[in-house]
């Protein structure tokens, strides 16, 4: 009889045991997980650009306080191609160590170099389906050109930081998981200029701003 008694003492406790864990399981698995971009926030508008045939090609991009000095470069590399004599993209804004690909898309010859200050280099000429590779660490705007055809231009922003986006033709841009913060919000176009714009990111809030390309440089 007492062996019957402990018996039923021993699955009294058991099943209260796998109550409380199946509880505890059940609780948790219900709760959001927890995830620090979600106390981020976002920047997202239109830069009007005028005098030009599109508003395309303009890049915002952030500086602040608040943002860490150093970002891991992605691993892929970005592209730059060279189409019926024309650069593809225009306009390639890239993170500070990024490594592009220049590739050659025609029939005919190209070439690849910058006369610029930031990084001056040239990476010689070859035929079509050829590609070189070249890794960016210094910020600031390269001139991409072609010695082969002086109509050829293109331009490689090397950024500080991945807060970032390069304006569609109708001028849209988001910049997104953004720690909350003061910023500075500045703007780089081919040919137009606008002072920086002070903004404030709340987390888990998009900040509108709309602004206009007047001024040319």
């Amino acid at each position: 009889m007492k062996n019957k008694e402990n018996l039923r003492t021993i699955t009294r406790h058991l099943l209260y045991l796998t109550l409380l864990l199946s509880f505890f399981i059940l609780t948790h698995l219900s709760l959001p997980a927890y995830d620090a971009q979600d106390e981020n926030g976002a920047v997202s508008g239109t830069i009007k650009v005028f005098r030009a045939r599109h508003s395309g090609d303009a890049v915002v991009y952030l500086e602040g306080a608040g943002i860490k000095k150093e970002y891991p470069p992605p691993q892929e590399a970005s592209l730059l191609d060279q189409k019926n004599l024309v650069f593809h993209p225009r306009v390639l804004p890239i993170l500070k160590g990024t490594t592009v690909n220049f590739l050659n898309s025609d029939d005919v010859q190209h070439n690849v170099f910058a006369p610029g200050k930031v990084e001056k280099f040239n990476l010689g000429t070859w035929g079509k389906n050829g590609k070189k590779e070249r890794t960016f660490n210094e910020p600031g705007e390269i001139v991409i050109l072609c010695n082969v055809h002086s109509e050829m231009v293109a331009y490689v922003i090397i950024l500080e930081n991945p807060f970032f986006f390069k304006t569609d033709e109708e001028g849209h841009f988001k910049i997104e998981n953004i720690p909350p913060g003061d910023y500075q919000l500045k703007i780089w176009h081919e040919k137009m200029k606008l002072a920086p714009q002070k903004i404030t990111v709340v987390g888990g809030e998009t900040t509108e701003i709309n602004l206009e390309l007047t001024k040319r440089k």
